[in-house]
Formats: C-alpha cells, sequence, structure tokens
C-alpha cells in the first residue's frame, strides 16, 4: 500500500518560526516524513535557509540576502531564533532521533534560483550526514532510503533550477511543479523527476491517475484543512505539503516497518466537497449526503452572517430575560428558505418561528443563536444548532461556533468531526482536576442544581455555566469538560450537540437513568466513558433531594 507522506512546510510553523532550526525539531518530533526548506544564498557564498529574497518579513532588515554576509545574517533574531546556514539543519536534522515507529525525515529543498540550487548542491554533496548515492527505493515511487547517520535529500522548485541540478547530478530525487493545463511529456522526460508537485486546487482525480500511469509519485502544496486533506487522500495523492504537520499527521497511515497503523480521517469531511463524493466514501446514499452537505453549507454561511450582522433592536419574548436579536430572526428564516428550497418535503421546528413535526417527515430542528444574552452582551460564545431527525431518531447533526470558525458535524453510525478532523473522547478516571459544563434555567436555578453543584465541589470538579446549551453538549465532543449537563431536554437545543458528542464517544444518561438521544421528557448528562458512572449518581441524589424539597428558585 503506498502512503501519503507528510511534509512540514518550513519544518512546523505553527510551532516556532518558519525556516528555524526550532521549527524544523518540532517537525521531527510531529512525525513528518518529509521537512521542506528553501534556500538562497550570502554574499559570501554561503547557503542559507530562507524563502524570501529579503530579510523584511520575518527579520526585519529591509535589505536582499544577496547583499547581506553571513556575519550580518547572523546578527538578525534573538537568542537561540536565528537563519540557519543549510549545513547547520542537516546538522540537526542526522542528530536529532525520530518519534517512536518514525524514521529520520527526508529534507527536501525548494529553490527558485538555479544558481541558489547550485551552491546548496555543493554543499550538500560534501556534507557528511547526506546520502551520496541514490540507494534502491522502499516501496513509494523514487524515495531513496537513507543509511544511518545520514539525510536523504531531495530538490523542488522552478523549472531552471531542477534543470541546473539534473546537470549536476544525475540521479538526483527532483520534483517537476506543474502549474497547470495538460501534463507536457516532452519537458518530463528531460528533466526525469521523480514526482510531480501540483497546486492542490488544481488536483483531480484524472491528473492523480495519469501522473501514476508514468511511474511518478503526485505531491501537492500547501494544505493545510483537515477537509483538503481527506479530500486529497481520497484522491490518492503521495505527498501533501502543510503548515500543519501535526494535523496531518493525524490523517494519514504511519507505516512503522511492521504494520501499517489505521488512519485518523473521516468520510465526513467530504461534506466540504460534496455530496457524490461523501457518499462514495461513506457509503450514505446520495440523499442522505446531500442532507449532511447542506448542513455544512449552512453553518458555514451562518458563521460568515453572526460575525458581521448587526444585532438590531433587542426585544423579549416570555419575560425580560428571555431576549431576541435580528441575527436570530435572520437566520433562521434564512435556513428555513435553504430546507424548503432543498427539501420540500422536510419540516422544520425552530426557536423564533415555531414549527409541528408529523410521523414519517424528516424534521430539522434549529436554534439559529443559541447564546443569544451572551451575542447580545458581546461574549463570544454562541452557537448555531441544527439536527435532522425522523420521528425520534437523530440522522444528522451541525453545530457552527461562529466565533472560534468551527463546525462540528456528525451523522448517526459515521461518527463526529470538527472542522473535518474525527472526534474521539477518551476514557476519564477520576474527576478531581476536572470541570462539568452545564446551563442555569433561562436566568434561574434548575431544581436540584445547589446540591448537585455542592456534590461536585465534593469531589474537586469545577463547575462552568457558559451561556450556550448546545455547545454544552457539543464541546464535550472535543474534550472541552468531562460532560454537560442541562436538567431540561429540548431537540431545538440539544440534539445536534447530543448527536455530535455521542457519535465521538460520549454516554448519554437521562435524568430517568435511560440513554436515549431523544428523551421526551426530563434533563440529559452527555460525558466522557468513565465520567458518566461517577456523575449520574451524584445528579441522581440531587433530583432526589430537589423531589423532596420543592423547587428551588434563582
Amino acid at each position: 500500500m503506498n502512503v501519503c507522506r507528510v511534509v512540514g512546510h518550513r519544518g512546523d510553523p505553527e510551532s516556532a518560526r518558519e525556516n528555524t532550526l526550532d521549527a524544523f525539531a518540532a517537525a521531527i518530533e510531529a512525525g513528518v516524513d518529509v521537512i521542506e526548506l528553501d534556500v538562497r544564498t550570502t554574499s559570501d557564498g554561503v547557503s542559507i535557509v530562507l524563502h524570501d529574497p529579503t530579510t523584511l518579513r520575518l527579520w526585519g532588515r529591509a535589505r536582499p540576502v544577496g547583499e547581506q554576509t553571513l556575519a550580518e545574517i547572523r546578527e538578525l533574531g534573538v537568542g537561540p531564533i536565528r537563519i540557519p546556514t543549510l549545513a547547520e539543519t542537516i546538522d540537526l536534522v542526522a542528530a536529532t532521533s525520530p518519534r517512536p515507529g518514525f524514521g529520520r525525515p527526508t529534507v527536501l529543498v525548494d529553490t527558485v534560483d538555479a544558481d541558489d540550487a547550485e551552491v546548496a548542491w555543493r554543499v550538500l554533496r560534501d556534507h557528511p550526514h547526506t546520502v551520496k548515492e541514490t540507494e534502491p527505493g522502499n516501496g513509494t515511487m523514487g524515495q531513496t532510503t537513507a543509511g544511518r547517520g545520514t539525510v536523504a535529500i531531495e530538490w523542488c522548485g522552478d523549472a531552471q533550477a531542477m534543470r541546473r541540478i539534473r546537470e549536476l547530478d544525475p540521479s538526483a530525487t527532483l520534483a517537476h511543479n506543474h502549474l497547470g493545463g495538460a501534463l507536457d511529456h516532452d519537458l518530463l522526460r528531460r528533466q526525469r523527476p521523480d514526482t510531480v508537485n501540483v497546486e492542490w486546487t488544481l488536483l483531480t482525480r484524472d491528473l492523480v491517475t495519469e501522473i501514476h500511469q508514468l511511474g511518478l509519485r503526485c505531491a501537492t502544496w500547501t494544505v493545510d484543512s483537515a477537509e483538503e486533506m481527506t479530500w486529497l487522500l481520497a484522491l490518492g495523492v503521495d505527498q501533501i505539503t502543510t503548515n500543519r504537520p501535526r494535523v496531518l499527521r493525524s490523517l494519514v497511515p504511519v507505516n512503522t516497518g511492521e504494520n501499517l497503523m489505521v488512519a485518523g480521517s473521516s468520510p465526513l469531511a467530504l461534506a466540504w466537497a460534496d455530496a457524490d463524493a461523501l457518499a462514495g466514501a461513506s457509503g450514505l446514499t446520495v440523499e442522505v449526503a446531500r442532507w449532511v452537505c447542506v448542513a455544512r453549507q449552512i453553518a458555514e454561511w451562518t458563521i460568515a452572517h453572526t460575525r458581521t450582522a448587526t444585532l438590531g433592536r433587542i426585544t423579549t419574548k416570555k419575560h425580560a430575560a428571555d431576549i431576541v436579536t435580528a441575527v436570530d430572526v435572520a437566520v433562521e428564516e434564512r435556513v428555513r428558505a435553504i430546507i424548503a428550497a432543498e427539501f420540500p418535503d422536510h419540516l422544520v421546528v425552530g426557536e423564533e418561528l415555531g414549527g409541528q413535526t408529523q410521523p414519517g417527515r424528516p424534521t430539522w430542528y434549529l436554534d439559529p443563536v443559541d447564546g443569544t444574552t451572551n451575542l447580545a452582551n458581546h461574549l463570544p460564545w454562541t452557537s448555531m444548532s441544527l439536527a435532522l431527525a425522523v420521528d425520534d431518531q437523530p440522522v444528522v447533526a451541525v453545530v457552527a461556533q461562529p466565533w472560534s470558525g468551527e463546525i462540528f458535524l456528525a451523522v448517526r453510525g459515521l461518527g463526529a468531526v470538527r472542522n473535518g478532523e474525527p472526534l474521539q473522547i477518551g476514557a476519564v478516571r477520576q474527576l478531581a482536576g476536572t470541570a462539568l459544563l452545564t446551563e442555569l434555567a433561562g436566568h434561574e436555578f434548575w431544581p436540584g442544581m445547589q446540591p448537585f453543584l455542592a456534590s461536585l465541589a465534593d469531589e474537586h470538579v469545577t463547575t462552568r455555566v457558559m451561556g450556550s446549551g448546545t455547545l454544552t453538549m457539543t464541546r464535550i465532543a472535543s474534550q472541552s469538560g468531562i460532560g454537560g449537563l442541562v436538567h431540561e431536554f429540548h431537540a431545538i437545543d440539544h440534539l445536534a450537540g447530543v448527536l455530535i458528542a455521542s457519535e465521538a464517544g460520549a454516554r448519554i444518561v437521562n435524568s430517568d437513568g435511560g440513554d436515549s438521544l431523544f428523551p421526551s421528557h426530563g434533563g440529559m448528562l452527555v460525558a466522557a466513558p468513565g465520567a458518566a458512572e461517577k456523575l449520574w449518581p451524584l445528579w441522581e441524589r440531587a433530583l432526589a433531594e430537589a423531589s423532596d424539597d420543592g423547587p428551588i428558585g434563582g
């Protein structure tokens, strides 16, 4: 099986400044297969690792690299954060122990200038830790195997630079940058690359197939979204360059030499693409895949609108603390219009405009802004909740958190993702030191809340009241707290979050001790495995005390 290689773009720039030794060390720790770096040449002929032609953007000096000596380059930066030479970088890669189960990464040298390429090539030719000869491949197309203590080198970049490398070294492993249109087969024969490098937006399945039929690797750059990564993995690309190597590493299999570890990607990430792609990858019918893709598109629109729309006149509903803004109404009206256009036979039950269910009819439960009080008071903790159910069986759920840009998505039996990254809740062994999320009954305490919080305090659990029941349930899926509890379940507010948490592995406990995702009455606890079993007795006892004492006011 051919496994996609993880390429750290200029190291791991999420962890450290790009193209520095710290960034390269972080990339090795992240488990990259390849470290990509850029080279420039100083005025005294030293190959350094830097992308830009000047040192302005990252280092604050508005001078071309070619007009500065190495000594002047050394002046830039603070402490260990400096511009390294190419030789120093190879020393680091050779000396650093890879993560257990991973080999030493290859170094991919990227250059846009033929002269810079030649200077770098001569440095690497003479370096004691670089591969001197191409060795037999290790099972992937065109990849060389470094011996112990050595660093394998590959090349990519400008066509003239690659031509220079090929002239200098007939056995060099290099990439051809394909910039669109038909593949130039004549150029490929002259250049003899091992890889065709394509900007990711230009890739199609047919192009990937054509590259593979030529016996070449298909590489792409620069991809930072888990959803885009998943789509590219589904296309069969062999190499992805990213600024987020830890995310990509979590999505692809790892060949340890003994076994192939299971990939962490989810077909739900393809809801970002189209229904046919999602259906083909997940086994869903195209109809259900359309439900998922439309829900995803609604979430994207809601994030943009909620972030930018004015609140308008704030009015009240049941009482003075039950408020509504123009954003609530506008989002609900837009969502209803989309669902009516896409699925005319579906029903909508919404927070602001109501609605009725009918037996057997697919019904969308919508809260356009869960956390309206937070929104009106400029507290960035609100969400949009949308769940599709048939009778009491939830099928699709999406929650959008506008202020973080996160989209949580789940399909019954298919798992849950956050912005394309699979969600899986780990087991909890103890309660002490953890946090539990709950909500008020509007603006008041709910019956049993005070004794429940007291029992949590006895267990050294901290309680958080965040102001959005949707997020209280949803964010348990991303392990933001060990559990979320609402005193009264409402499908409009909670069904989407409950399905997402459940598909991520949370345990569901109703206030009657049952485990229905869509109870007809009572409250609900959503918690990590291990925590639910410890929290339920505390909640059960608090409910019993409240029943004996009568309702508790705020």
